[in-house]
């Protein structure tokens, strides 16, 4: 993963809507929480827990305006409580961005407006995607575009989905097999299929690999929102 510039960190109230999975807001605040104590600031921050099932329910259906709905009005708890912006700590959510910024009565700070200007900035122009199915057959939903995408067979995109849902509901970090099976799927769609870096578009994919760092080049698409975050924009 290119080398990244120090955090300019903007102080406000943030607001997280987590139980997206099983660490997927942890995750969040334990990243946020460090950059604010590296930066000596006292960190205030609201964690919402949203139902994993009734999001999984409105993702694997398509139905953006039930998921809308749904975590619109979460946010809206948030932008009550006080807080300043609102933050959805998955990615696979940001299928029904537009439907739940629509319902919003403050700034929901969107993940897929940074990945564009991430891929420009690191200079890749073809990468592969892991993630939740929904988000890897969509190219982030189209956040990435459709020609710079290497794409999976669907047998890797059947096993990189259910191997990743059970990462998210077990809040596990990776096995030795689950670790293996990405690092030699990414070196094949590295070394074979001519993709120059991948993607990890899952919070729980950003946790999996937090003790350490995949060997493979990357794009961290949780770590792109939590600058954003910090960044208050």
């Amino acid at each position: 993963m290119p080398s990244r510039s120090p955090i300019h960190i903007k102080p406000t109230r943030i607001g997280l809507i987590g139980g997206l999975a099983a660490r997927a807001g942890i995750y969040y605040y334990e990243r946020i929480l460090q950059e604010y104590q590296g930066a000596k600031i006292a960190l205030d921050l609201t964690l919402r827990h949203a139902d994993v099932g009734t999001v999984l329910h409105h993702v694997g259906s398509g139905d953006r305006d039930g998921l809308g709905h749904y975590l619109g009005a979460l946010a809206n708890e948030l932008f009550d409580a006080g807080m300043d912006t609102v933050s959805i700590t998955a990615v696979a959510p940001h299928l029904a961005i537009d439907e739940i910024k629509k319902r919003a009565k403050g700034p929901i700070i969107d993940v897929l407006a940074t990945i564009p200007g991430a891929l420009k900035s690191a200079g890749f122009e073809r990468v592969a995607i892991f993630g939740n199915r929904a988000v890897m057959t969509s190219a982030v939903f189209g956040a990435v575009p459709e020609d710079m995408v290497v794409k999976l067979d669907p047998s890797e995109i059947a096993r990189v989905h259910e191997t990743y849902t059970d990462i998210a509901l077990s809040g596990k970090r990776g096995t030795k097999a689950e670790v293996a099976y990405f690092d030699d799927l990414a070196g094949d769609l590295l070394g074979r299929r001519g993709a120059q870096a991948i993607m990890l578009a899952g919070t729980d994919l950003s946790s999996f690999y937090a003790d350490r760092e995949p060997d493979f080049p990357f794009l961290d698409v949780s770590a792109l929102h939590i600058e954003q975050i910090l960044a208050g924009i």
